[in-house]
């Protein structure tokens, strides 16, 4: 067992060893929250159970039956959806699901060689991701998974780009009280690059009129570290603390805390809050608390999330899961 934490550890330290500070980075839509439970208590769902596969991969080693995950999202004129189904086996649980967000009703301008700005119609944006995913438990305290996805970002009629990454994580019941360990890389894969090309008009002499290629971009590349652990319980109710450690290639480092408060396993009230590393953006309000609620009546699951945005749009999110 201790190998095998050795091991594992180690791996995603590599990992995160190759994830450098490029300071910038496209595919912005696979940063987006797909999880409600997760984001709901400020983004800690690493080490949470949950019934999609979105956060950490090796969560869905804790489900026993098949399951059935759906998310609507709507901000800042953006339409979030995922999807997810869980099937679990004797071999190790498979998992099948795709996210994404769609723009549409866009007006698009291009500017002449004379400098003109003419408007050339609507247009819209989608972008997706489409995984699999392989989780198991190596042990009876020790879960591992993997998932690999299709990258797609779609510029209305102008360009495209396609990209497959890797999302790596491990899930570790310590067997102190109810204790949670977890970690995860997400987004782990090739550059995209938009495909065709785009004129450019200098003035070196008179107008000179040239074609060039997209530039490429990275992937937002994020590694999670985190915990959870219910620290009041009772017949009636308990308290879920957690706590996760996000370092992602495009943003900073931040510490995030949830709360949970459960009845009888069947209200939920969530909350949580993201401190970041190094940065006053709690004093220029551009983040706040965020809040949720949840609903279990047998297997069905009904979920509602409030991201505070501080000087933003808040974000709303819905998503209901079934088991079957």
């Amino acid at each position: 067992m201790k190998k095998i934490l050795i091991f594992t550890f180690f791996f995603l330290g590599i990992l995160n060893a190759q994830i450098s500070k490029a300071g910038q980075s496209g595919a912005k839509f696979l940063s987006l929250p797909y999880d409600v439970r997760s984001e709901s208590m400020g983004d800690v769902g690493v080490s949470l159970s949950s019934s999609s596969p979105f956060v950490n991969p090796a969560i869905i080693s804790t489900l026993n039956l098949k399951t059935i995950y759906g998310l609507a999202g709507f901000f800042w004129g953006v339409n979030n959806f995922a999807i997810s189904y869980v099937i679990p086996s004797k071999r190790g649980n498979l998992g099948f699901w795709a996210s994404g967000v769609y723009v549409g009703g866009m007006e698009g301008y291009e500017v002449d060689p004379y400098g003109n700005i003419n408007s050339i119609g609507n247009f819209s944006y989608l972008a997706t991701q489409l995984g699999f995913t392989f989780s198991k438990f190596l042990t009876d305290k020790f879960s591992f998974g993997i998932s690999s996805k299709i990258i797609y970002e779609g510029f209305g009629g102008f360009s495209n780009a396609y990209s497959v990454a890797l999302d790596v994580g491990t899930y570790y019941i310590t067997g102190f009280r109810d204790l949670l360990i977890a970690a995860s890389i997400r987004n782990f894969g090739f550059d995209m690059k938009p495909s065709g090309q785009y004129t450019r008009y200098l003035y070196e002499a008179g107008l000179v009129e040239t074609t060039a290629t997209y530039t490429s971009y990275r992937l937002p590349t994020i590694f999670s570290f985190g915990l959870s652990l219910s620290v009041l319980s009772s017949a009636y109710g308990k308290i879920l603390l957690a706590y996760q450690l996000n370092h992602p290639t495009d943003n900073l480092e931040s510490h995030n805390i949830g709360l949970e408060y459960s009845l009888m396993n069947i209200i939920f009230i969530r909350t949580g809050y993201k401190i970041y590393v190094n940065s006053d953006e709690a004093v220029n309000g551009a983040n706040g608390i965020n809040l949720g609620l949840g609903v279990n009546y047998g297997r069905i699951g009904l979920d509602y999330g409030f991201y505070n945005k501080g000087i933003l749009p808040p974000i709303n999110q819905i998503a209901i899961h079934y088991k079957f």
